[in-house]
């Protein structure tokens, strides 16, 4: 059996179907990775009671603790230290220090309203764009787009003594999950 070449202004078909199985593999490969950083399995379970307030919650000190697992790598460890108040403006502040693994510290800052009975708005220092906030009982869900493109899913489930909360982050890009944070916060007080 013998392949036949055909060249066309000198392109080689033949190297036009390897690109086609390349092009597929690279696909395939694509579409089954969203496995490989899976949603961690938690016992979070949304309520209505008790209501999140995530002013009061994270007014004063809060500090996070996780693992934070991203697509072809290990997991890392993740200590987020938060100071939150309300601003002359009537804004809440949230200024927090993320340590990740044996990265350098890096700061963030979030800017948070009441815009609505169950609804804020704001910005964050990492995010390009809005963020936005809704609450649905015991659950707050954040949403917000990081400046290199990549898509924010956060959710965060007060405990019902209201000093402690679970987060679980999504972070993805294109449809992909690329990162997960699965983290306990808590309030360490003023």
């Amino acid at each position: 059996m013998s392949i036949q070449v055909h060249r066309y202004s000198g392109f080689c078909l033949r190297e036009f179907k390897l690109w086609g199985i390349f092009t597929f593999a690279l696909c395939l490969f694509i579409v089954a990775t969203p496995s490989c950083v899976s949603v961690p399995k938690t016992q979070l379970t949304p309520s209505d009671f008790p209501i999140f307030e995530p002013i009061s919650f994270f007014s004063g000190r809060t500090e996070g603790r996780g693992t934070l697992k991203k697509l072809f790598s290990s997991s890392v460890p993740i200590i987020v230290r938060g100071d939150g108040s309300i601003d002359a403006d009537g804004v809440f502040v949230l200024g927090q220090v993320i340590l990740e693994g044996d990265k350098p510290p890096r700061k963030r800052t979030w800017r948070i309203q009441r815009v609505g009975d169950r609804t804020y708005a704001g910005s964050l220092s990492d995010a390009d764009g809005p963020v936005n906030i809704t609450i649905t009982g015991n659950r707050m869900h954040i949403t917000f787009k990081l400046k290199d493109g990549f898509l924010v899913d956060q959710y965060i489930f007060i405990a019902a003594d209201g000093q402690s909360a679970q987060n679980v982050t999504i972070v993805s890009k294109l449809g992909i999950k690329v990162a997960i944070l699965k983290e306990q916060i808590v309030r360490l007080g003023q």
